[in-house]
């Protein structure tokens, strides 16, 4: 689920329901990981202490090689690494999930930013912009 700046998801959310694909949110457990919940539509979701929505059905595991997962950034650099909201917990999820295929999503003028990538950073396969896929 989009949140504050991110870009809006509501659009590929729509068009995976329509397409019949599952869909699974990310939630920080008591134990602060990133599990994730499956969608089962807009009216169940509810607002955690950061105020991000997120879907109130039970845990899921998504474990197979046809999952994608979409990392929200503010900005990108040109070796597709990230800055979010600084938890590190799409960081943590990728590199311990290396069987998934990641796509930043990220409006194009926060693309190719300049900044150091820390050495805890995970990178996406692929970052799309409203103008280009990188």
């Amino acid at each position: 689920m989009s949140f504050n700046k991110e870009i809006n998801t509501n659009y590929i959310i729509n068009q995976s329901i329509k397409d019949n694909i599952n869909i699974f949110c990310p939630i920080i457990n008591k134990k602060r990981e990133m599990v994730f919940k499956k969608f089962e539509g807009f009216n169940n979701l509810k607002k955690n202490k950061f105020g991000i929505l997120e879907p109130i059905s039970d845990f899921e595991k998504i474990s197979n090689n046809k999952t994608l997962i979409i990392v929200p950034g503010l900005v990108y650099n040109e070796k597709k690494y990230r800055i979010g909201y600084g938890g590190g917990y799409y960081d943590k999820f990728l590199s311990t999930n290396k069987y998934l295929s990641s796509i930043g999503i990220c409006l194009d003028i926060f693309t190719k930013k300049s900044f150091k990538e820390e050495n805890f950073d995970e990178k996406v396969d692929f970052i799309i912009s409203e103008k280009n896929i990188y």
